[in-house]
């Protein structure tokens, strides 16, 4: 008789114990599986865009810059914005200068270009000089502050004139640039060096 009063108390701990395991067993079906899916999440654009031209101005109204990929996408956990062959125009007092790479990175305000792959540039002269031609595999561009750097070997012409570096920075596009690390420059002769 003490045995049946017994097994009737612990009736309800085993019929409680038993929907606990079936709990746990039903939430463990319908959980996602964890791995794959979590890792291709993780990756996943929140924005993608063709043919995509931007247009930035300074603050009196005149054209700055424009930016054209044919492909773009933004990663919302790096918040950084891949750009398939960018194409960056700057523009400053009358003259333009034009950027191509491979692919390129913008930081989430848009201030700063990471341009990789086969990076070429052109900066028009004036009436009577050649274009200055860059081209290297690496190019950041900060567009408002009108600067440029590289810290891998870059290769700048100008007609017959060569130039190539270890290292690039210009503290304006337009103007004044600095080249450092193993420096060799090739210049034409002219009758003026005589």
């Amino acid at each position: 008789m003490q045995t049946a009063h017994l097994a009737y108390r612990l009736y309800p701990l085993a019929i409680a114990a038993l929907l606990a395991a079936g709990s746990i067993w039903l939430e463990h079906l319908t959980r996602p599986p964890e791995s794959a899916a979590s890792a291709r999440d993780s990756q996943s654009p929140d924005f993608v865009a063709d043919g995509v031209h931007v247009t930035g101005f300074s603050k009196d109204g005149t054209l700055r810059y424009t930016l054209d990929s044919p492909h773009i996408t933004h990663l919302p956990q790096t918040n950084m914005t891949g750009v398939d062959k960018p194409r960056l125009q700057l523009f400053t007092q009358g003259q333009r200068m034009w950027i191509n790479s491979e692919y390129g990175e913008v930081t989430p305000k848009g201030e700063r270009v990471d341009f990789t792959g086969d990076v070429e540039a052109e900066r028009d002269s004036g009436p009577k000089e050649p274009p200055l031609h860059f081209s290297s595999t690496k190019l950041t561009v900060w567009p408002e502050e009108q600067r440029a750097e590289s810290d891998v070997p870059v290769r700048i012409t100008m007609g017959a004139t060569r130039a190539d570096a270890s290292h690039f920075a210009a503290d304006n596009v337009f103007g004044l640039m600095k080249l450092s690390g193993k420096v060799r420059m090739s210049l034409p002769r002219s009758r003026r060096n005589f």
